[in-house]
């Protein structure tokens, strides 16, 4: 497994195309959209679905800036695209004029209002109360949600933004990945697919006004946008200062070195390993794999006991994390056993509501062992379900196992989950989701557009 793909998509950025790009990376059913997530909150009032398809993804793709996934999720790989501020606004300026009637006749009326003040021009769009918000969406997206969105949004009015606030989308900045830029895109594609050892898919992808500049704004409207991109810029400027201290070698070079990722990828085994319930695996003491909308899981039983070997590199202390999503009796998790290798492991076990029962375990280092692990879920006892028809005994649901590299997993980080959960309501009650455009809607004034 290579580390979960998190692509932090900013609007006009290149980001429809990279992300045709990183899909083919991972199998659509391990690929998580937030933007779905979202749309399907209706249907998932206790946010379960939604955590299935976080916990079991392979690649996720954020559109809206809802939470830092490598803080919460551990051993992630975070990739971001980058633009031109000013440009960047423009293009996004110039997609809302070109909304048709069918789209704005489907939404409130402020979407035609909104609309005909972008068809007025530029500068009466930069001149909209929510501009400034609108104008600095990489600092928006950084912003992970509240109490910092709070925060930048007072900045974007007028206030200027506290240095600890800029220390802060700074910082979360830097602790993306791989950053690249639409002015330089296909060296960042190559980047790339070395840091995933595949080939990059040269002139398959296009990006639609790579080059595009404000050389043909007026100077009112140069002055406007500047205003409304202030903290953005700093950020863009940073960026290129990070990834001109990160740039490694030359096109011929990388492309060397996604090759060599790419057959050790093959050849050697994982530094992480993400058990899916939903595949076969190698093992014993398991019922048949169970599906309920996005939920892929595997109840143990008939016996307490459920074994499986997993091929993993042992060179490294490991982090494995366990989630149960249901079970019949508390004994069950309350005396849950993880073993490893023989070795019973200290378990850490915490609940995060409605149903989940996480278990933790450290697994120290092995050099020179091969590189497999034993591992024994122990649940004590197993019983029939309440179901007089099911035959079955069983022991506890279990939905996936990951493990990993120790130092990249924070102890109980799953815990942000809750947040994520509340996250993803609440934009789901903004404008398609998309809180920079609800921002603008809301501000816009009596009569404008009218």
């Amino acid at each position: 497994m290579l580390p979960r793909i998190v692509f932090h998509h900013v609007h006009k950025c290149a980001g429809t195309t990279l992300l045709k790009f990183l899909q083919g990376t991972t199998a659509h059913e391990r690929a998580a959209h937030v933007e779905e997530l979202v749309a399907g909150q209706g249907g998932d009032p206790n946010g379960t679905d939604a955590r299935a398809a976080i916990l079991r993804a392979e690649f996720l793709h954020d559109p809206y800036g809802v939470h830092d996934w490598k803080g919460l999720l551990g051993n992630t790989l975070d990739v971001c695209v980058l633009r031109d501020p000013v440009a960047r606004l423009h293009s996004e300026w110039r997609m809302i004029t070109r909304w048709d009637d069918a789209l704005v006749a489907n939404r409130d009326d402020r979407y035609r209002r909104l609309r005909t003040v972008a068809r007025a021009g530029f500068a009466p769009f930069l001149a909209l109360p929510g501009a400034a918000v609108f104008g600095n969406a990489v600092a928006h997206h950084l912003a992970f949600g509240e109490p910092v969105l709070g925060e930048l949004h007072a900045a974007c009015r007028g206030e200027d933004p506290a240095s600890a606030l800029f220390n802060l989308l700074e910082a979360r900045l830097a602790a993306i990945d791989v950053v690249g830029f639409v002015e330089e895109f296909d060296d960042f594609l190559a980047a790339l697919a070395a840091r995933l050892g595949c080939s990059p898919p040269r002139g398959s992808l296009q990006v639609h006004n790579k080059f595009a500049t404000s050389t043909s704004l007026t100077a009112d409207e140069q002055r406007l946008a500047e205003s409304c991109t202030v903290i953005d810029r700093r950020l863009v400027a940073t960026a290129r200062r990070l990834a001109a201290s990160r740039r490694r070698a030359d096109r011929q070079t990388l492309d060397a070195e996604a090759c060599q990722n790419y057959e050790a990828r093959i050849l050697e085994p994982p530094a992480a390993v993400l058990v899916d319930m939903g595949e076969g695996f190698l093992g014993t003491g398991w019922h048949p794999c169970e599906i309920n909308g996005r939920k892929r899981a595997r109840w143990t039983g008939p016996g307490p006991v459920a074994c499986l070997k997993i091929r993993i590199d042992r060179s490294n202390a490991l982090r494995l994390r366990l989630r149960v999503g249901n079970h019949l009796r508390s004994a069950q998790v309350d005396g849950l056993r993880i073993v490893v290798d023989g070795t019973p492991c200290r378990v850490d076990h915490w609940v995060l509501p409605p149903f989940d029962h996480f278990f933790e375990a450290a697994i120290p280092a092995a050099p020179g062992t091969p590189p497999l692990l034993h591992v024994e879920i122990d649940c004590v006892e197993t019983f029939p379900p309440p179901n007089a028809a099911d035959s079955r005994l069983l022991g506890v649901e279990i939905e996936e196992i990951e493990i990993g590299p120790a130092d990249r997993y924070a102890p109980r980080s799953l815990t942000g989950l809750g947040r994520v959960s509340d996250e993803l309501a609440a934009l789901a009650r903004t404008a398609d989701g998309d809180r920079r455009t609800q921002c603008l809607l809301d501000s816009l004034p009596a009569g404008a557009g009218d």
